[in-house]
């Protein structure tokens, strides 16, 4: 199955959720992301809201385990789903969430996303972690 992975997800699986991250490494699924996940993740992570989260990783360690989560993932550039931008914008219920709707709608695939105000367009399918987990069990 096709994904494109949400920030929101990336965070998930680095701070609490084994299912998420065993989830992110299921061989089952191809997982793509626009560059734009990499820099608000690592933004989230390394926020003051998560320092004490994090017990006192460094700038670097946060990185580091990031890229490990992301090891998987499909970067792709902006300019590849730049002629999707204008209409994601419009869909997006943040500005923050264009790129991930824009990639979507570049690659035809659905969006892996726990933010519920993504489900709220049409243009594209979210699918939440849960409703992954029930769409890939036996």
């Amino acid at each position: 199955m096709e994904l494109v992975v949400d920030a929101n997800i990336i965070v998930a699986g680095f701070l609490r959720s084994a299912t998420t991250r065993q989830l992110l490494l299921d061989q089952r699924l191809t997982l793509f992301a626009p560059e734009h996940m990499l820099i608000e993740s690592e933004r989230v992570l390394t926020g003051v809201r998560l320092r004490k989260k994090l017990g006192g990783l460094s700038q670097a360690q946060v990185q580091l385990i990031l890229n490990q989560l992301a090891a998987r993932i499909r970067i792709l550039p902006a300019p590849s789903y730049q002629h999707c931008l204008a209409n994601a914008l419009r869909l997006a219920p943040h500005t923050e969430d264009a790129p991930y709707l824009a990639l979507a709608l570049h690659l035809r695939i659905p969006l892996w996303s726990n933010d519920a105000a993504l489900k709220e367009q049409s243009a594209v399918a979210v699918y939440s972690t849960q409703k992954l987990l029930a769409l890939l069990s036996p």
